[in-house]
Formats: C-alpha cells, structure tokens, sequence
C-alpha cells in the first residue's frame, strides 16, 4: 500500500474514506502547518460541505455524568 501525502494546497477541508469498506473514517481541515498522510481515499469538500456533515460535539449541558 502505498501512503499519499496532502497539504492544504490540495484543498481545506477533506474527508477520508475507507479504501475497502467506504465507510467515512474522519472530516478535517488542513492549514499551511498540516499534512495528510494516509492510504486511504480523500475527498475534499467545500467549508459547508464539512460543517454540515462532520459530527459535532455534544454540548456540556447533554453530557450524562455517570
């Protein structure tokens, strides 16, 4: 398998795919600092793509203390 490396000059914001199942593994965002590196398939995808699907974080009021 071969690792393929992204930057921010590939685009912002991605997804990453699994290259098997298709399942998506994880959203994210690059900036000039970052890299991607990953054998999987990525997508990149616009700001509001990414903000409408990436999963959120539940609120501190919504989170069960147990």
């Amino acid at each position: 398998m071969s690792v393929k490396k992204y930057t921010k000059a590939d685009g912002q914001y991605f997804k990453v795919i699994n290259k098997s199942s298709g399942a998506i593994l994880m959203y994210g965002e690059l900036n000039e600092s970052n890299e991607l590196n990953t054998v999987h398939n990525v997508e990149f995808i616009s700001e509001e793509q990414y903000e409408a699907e990436r999963p959120k974080p539940e609120a501190l009021s919504e989170t069960k203390i147990i």
